[in-house]
């Protein structure tokens, strides 16, 4: 290795930067193959009985002992957890709060009693319905942490290939298209159509000028990556593409992509087109395209327009992943467990609030975490979880501890008028100043939830003639200026999940489910104070789930009259359930914390509060990332030959 080579090495160890940098990777790792390694189950604790999926609980002990803890059952924690348990042969425990693992993106069963039927059971994904790069290659960081851990075969993937776009339902101005994946499709349809040549002339340099945004780091996988100061030594094994990415800079690979919709690096002005990308881009982080991840739009705009390009959906929903992971998590001999209905109170640490030493739950029980923490809980959390004064300090910078509430992406305007996005980001001149913890509570969080999930009797009902997923745009796509109005308008984007039209297992013959949700676009002040056991609150469910309806009539117009069953679930629901304040959506994308590091020792964050930040394979990474960093650099190398070995990386 000649002298530059290592002069350019010390100069990214000592950089304070180059951790940003080096997380963009992030959103596209990749790997080569399946694994072929086949895991082996000590006690697969979790089974599903009617709609809770269970952990058994051993008897109550007051002390419990664990090498790494784990705060939360999300993607990230499970992740995290079952890349410690099988790779690195530590005991893990995982606790959580709610009755099911998965987090935002867990699944569950609901019965009715049919008149025909007797008891029917549906099966219904709570949150996310698209899923890219996990049935072909490229795969993205979840399908890449199950192949890590011996379980990609525990999960079959179906792919399909466009998805239904209904714009106006039910009035004079509907209008029904498509988008298809692959290579020139979406330019000779639906661009060329709606946006004409301007547009496909804008797609393709836009496409060319974000290639830079995509090479380099779609080559790092996902089990190269680990927070903290050491994260450079990993990555060592992938120097071309690491010097790739480094020469992107900081602003660009962990920036918004305003510099390519308003310059200085590109300009769309293709009003069309400017409205699809805002579309694409709130799908992704409930937030425009100028306030999105200039590396997950780069990535979109790369992944759907490819050779081979798929939406993946997993057979029997996305629980079946979950329960993947779960296993993941409790497979071998270290006795690892995923904890459910275990609320955690504190994170504990030494008197002195330097480290990090384990758990106290509420039920009063000790976690003794020998080798640290790893936190999936919220970023708006961590206030609440550390107790001690002296880490609070720390954690505060030695300042006051006041709380301040954080900044909302959407605001209220009043009685009558619709909630409104903030296209613009707040400006901050104290942002700079901000100790680590008064950047976790003042994270600005993005807009709330509104859910509806039905069983429909499918007698007549021809699926073939359906999509498997669409997006309703109840008052049309197109931006409108003077309103404010648009793809990222209140309770305008629905997303409509279809899933029975690709796989017969989610309910009985003659039956199907349907999830339409609004993700991030119903704010929350209007939910705020109410009693969810009264009238008025019931009322309000009725009322705001009228344009979730319409657009499922907008597909089965006679959906009210199949109806066997159906759910609303509130801002309300999600702050409850999920434990999300204001049942928020998550950060805004300027407030992603860089890495999973804190200023207490043994401690490791992950979840969508971490850059990449929203979205199934970004937590996915930032679990493996946190899963990492509890272990030497030295073990991960050590992980990664074996991992190449076997023919799982390169």
């Amino acid at each position: 290795m000649n002298r530059q080579v290592i002069l350019f090495y010390l100069f990214l160890i000592q950089s304070s930067w180059y951790r940003r940098v080096l997380s963009f990777a992030s959103l596209f790792t990749t790997v080569p193959t399946t694994s072929s390694r086949k895991p082996q189950f000590a006690s697969y604790q979790f089974y599903r009985k009617g709609s809770i999926l269970s952990s058994a609980n051993s008897d109550f002990v007051q002390e419990e002992h664990v090498d790494i803890a784990i705060v939360g059952a999300g993607i990230g924690g499970l992740c995290a957890g079952a890349i410690l348990n099988t790779l690195y042969k530590k005991k893990v425990g995982i606790y959580e709060a709610h009755y099911l693992p998965g987090g935002c993106a867990h699944a569950f069963n609901y019965t009715v009693k049919d008149e025909k039927e007797g008891k029917v059971t549906f099966t219904f994904d709570s949150g996310p319905t698209i899923v890219l790069g996990c049935s072909r290659k490229p795969y993205n960081p979840l399908r890449q942490v199950l192949n890590a851990v011996g379980l990609s075969e525990e999960v079959e993937w179906i792919p399909y290939d466009s998805w239904g776009m209904i714009e106006h339902p039910q009035t004079d101005r509907e209008l029904r298209w498509k988008v298809e994946l692959g290579p020139e499709l979406f330019e000779e349809g639906p661009l060329s159509n709606f946006g004409g040549e301007e547009a496909r002339k804008e797609f393709r340099e836009l496409r060319q000028i974000t290639k830079e945004l995509v090479t380099g780091a779609i080559e790092i996988p996902a089990m190269a990556m680990r927070s903290g100061d050491s994260a450079i030594i990993p990555l060592l094994r992938y120097l071309p593409a690491l010097i790739g990415l480094i020469q992107q800079g900081e602003e660009t690979t962990q920036g918004t992509f305003k510099p390519y919709m308003d310059g200085p690096k590109y300009v769309v002005r293709n009003e069309w087109l400017r409205s699809w990308l805002d579309a694409l881009a709130f799908s992704l982080s409930g937030l425009p395209a100028s306030r999105t991840s200039a590396a997950a739009m780069a990535y979109v705009l790369y992944d759907m327009h490819r050779e081979g390009a798929a939406l993946d959906y997993p057979k029997g929903g996305l629980g079946a992943v979950i329960d993947a992971l779960v296993r993941g998590v409790e497979q071998g001999g270290q006795s690892s467990r995923v904890n459910l209905r275990q609320n955690v109170r504190s994170i504990d640490t030494t008197p002195d609030g330097k480290t990090v030493v384990g758990l106290t739950l509420q039920n009063g029980k000790k976690i003794v975490a020998k080798e640290g923490v790893i936190c999936n809980a919220s970023l708006w959390s961590l206030n609440d979880l550390i107790k001690n004064s002296a880490a609070r300090k720390i954690m505060f910078g030695g300042k006051d501890t006041t709380s301040r509430k954080p900044m909302q992406t959407w605001t209220f305007v009043g009685a009558g008028k619709r909630s409104v996005i903030r296209n613009e980001r707040v400006s901050n001149a104290r942002t700079q100043e901000l100790s680590f913890l008064e950047k976790c509570e003042q994270s600005e969080q993005t807009g709330s939830f509104l859910h509806l999930h039905v069983a429909l009797n499918a007698k007549n009902l021809n699926l073939k003639d359906l999509h498997a997923h669409y997006t309703v745009m109840d008052r049309g796509i197109s931006n409108n200026k003077e309103t404010g109005d648009g793809p990222c308008g209140e309770l305008n984007m629905i997303a409509v999940s279809n899933p029975c039209a690709i796989d017969g297992t989610l309910a009985p013959e003659g039956f199907i489910v349907i999830h339409a949700y609004g993700a991030g676009n119903e704010c929350y002040d209007l939910w705020q104070g109410l009693d969810r056991n009264s009238k008025e609150y019931k009322d309000l469910k009725e009322k705001r789930a009228e344009v979730l309806w319409r657009a499922i009539e907008s597909i089965v117009p006679d959906a009210k009259n199949r109806c066997v069953a159906s759910l609303i679930g509130s801002p309300l629901t999600h702050e409850r359930f999920l434990r999300r304040p204001r049942g928020t959506y998550g950060a805004a994308t300027e407030d992603y914390l860089k890495d999973g590091r804190t200023p207490l020792n043994n401690i490791v964050l992950c979840g969508d509060g971490i850059f990449p930040g929203i979205g199934v394979p970004a937590v996915a990474l930032s679990g493996a990332s946190a899963a990492n960093a509890m272990v030497s650099p030295f073990e991960q190398w050590l992980c990664l030959d074996d991992l190449k070995r076997e023919k799982i990386i390169d």
